[in-house]
């Protein structure tokens, strides 16, 4: 695969991971988690929020196969690292909670207060895609997928609207989703209305950097959370207020996103094959193969919830074995 020749600046990518099957994290987790919490919800204490499966094996073979031109690997854990990963390799650096996270605020157990802190992992570069270990390629994707030529980065979101009455009656995720969007159109008088794809994402450091010094109390606060909140910062602040600004390009996520003409899409629409930036695959889906070839995504998550069953995880691992099945240099 040949790489877009415009884009001339580095490219790092970053991962969220745990082992929520270690014993140890376990009981350090378990020692902080509190009996009951008023912000409690099915979405964000779930053992499927912490539960390893592999699944970052398998996107490290992706990126890979579909984008080699990826600068450097950042993984962030605590104190933890994956048994099969070749820490030795010259793309990857494992990158500790301590070494980004007020030492004060540690242990965490929060996606949001981690992600809060990435743009100070040590020598990021200024541009990078973030990416959870449960994130992979489908096909080989360039580096103007997510940046264009000048540097800006290109914020995907789902194709429908998010309606603010539904989210307030919704787990976590929509309602920081919601607080964050009401945070935006505060400051900026534009309402984004569309959740994240979910997926992989394109930022700037200096973006992140500037978002935190528009709100540093609430980030910080953020930061401290061991567990989710509802009042929590979320990433998708720095998307959305690029959007906002008129600073990065929103492009929405449905079926057709790469199928141009109408003969192509007439094709599309009577086959039921269909070309999507990006598709959000439930575990709990009885035909992995069958959604994948459907929507022949360029990205794509297998989202592992509350409802997903043991069974569940090991058909997902099969099916990516199947899509992923050479070993990457990134492992032993």
């Amino acid at each position: 695969m040949e790489t877009d020749v415009r884009i001339t600046f580095p490219i790092d990518l970053v991962y969220a991971w745990v082992d929520g099957n270690d014993p140890e994290w376990r009981a350090k987790r378990d020692r902080y988690m509190p009996a009951t919490s008023a912000n409690k919800s099915p979405q964000s204490w779930t053992e499927a929020r912490w539960r390893d499966n592999d699944e970052l094996r398998f996107s490290l073979r992706s990126v890979e196969k579909c984008a080699p031109w990826v600068n450097h690997i950042y993984i962030i854990t605590d104190a933890q690292c994956p048994r099969w990963l070749n820490i030795n390799h010259p793309k990857v650096t494992i990158v500790d909670h301590r070494d980004i996270l007020p030492h004060e605020a540690l242990p965490v157990f929060s996606s949001h207060a981690i992600e809060s802190c990435i743009y100070k992992i040590p020598g990021l570069s200024e541009h990078f895609i973030f990416g959870n270990d449960d994130t992979f390629f489908g096909a080989p994707v360039t580096p103007d997928v997510f940046f264009k030529p000048d540097g800006t980065p290109i914020v995907r979101v789902m194709g429908a609207l998010m309606k603010p009455h539904k989210a307030r009656r919704g787990g976590n995720y929509k309602r920081v989703l919601l607080h964050m969007q009401e945070l935006v159109n505060e400051r900026w008088g534009k309402r984004i209305m569309y959740a994240p794809h979910h997926n992989f994402d394109g930022y700037r450091k200096s973006d992140f950097e500037y978002c935190v010094s528009l709100m540093p109390e609430a980030w910080e606060r953020t930061s401290f959370r061991r567990f989710r909140n509802n009042k929590d910062m979320q990433r998708c602040f720095v998307s959305y207020y690029l959007v906002a600004t008129g600073q990065a390009e929103m492009r929405k996520v449905y079926r057709y996103n790469r199928i141009y003409g109408i003969v192509e899409h007439l094709k599309a629409f009577v086959t039921g094959r269909y070309a999507a930036d990006s598709r959000w695959i439930r575990l709990v889906n009885p035909d992995f193969q069958r959604e994948f070839d459907k929507y022949n995504p360029l990205m794509f998550c297998m989202n592992d919830s509350e409802y997903s069953t043991n069974d569940d995880c090991n058909r997902m691992v099969a099916f990516l074995t199947g899509l992923f099945p050479d070993k990457s240099s990134f492992e032993l």
